[in-house]
């Protein structure tokens, strides 16, 4: 699995929520390669899950909406952590 975390700039706060997100997974025995991306990049990258915050969903392309996990925090685990426990078990579908 494949996630890609978005941000303004894809340096700053994706790159926390990368590290979250690698830590989570980690934590739940899932493996995944996460990786950042800016917004305006966005179009040229394929992922299996996008997550991003809710100010820069209205700029994500709509045909990755539908893969798009907005969360309101890259900083707080536990809503990392229930984000990422609906994704992996939305995935192993």
């Amino acid at each position: 699995m494949k996630i890609l975390c978005i941000c303004g700039m894809g340096l700053g706060s994706s790159l926390i929520a990368k590290m979250n997100i690698d830590d989570i997974l980690r934590e739940m025995g899932v493996r995944a390669t996460v990786e950042t991306c800016d917004v305006g990049s966005v179009n040229s990258e394929r992922a299996d899950i996008y997550v991003t915050t809710r100010e820069l969903a209205a700029n994500m392309p709509k045909e990755h909406l539908e893969k798009t996990v907005i969360l309101t925090n890259f900083f707080k685990k536990d809503e990392i952590r229930r984000a990422m426990e609906q994704v992996v078990a939305q995935y192993k579908k």
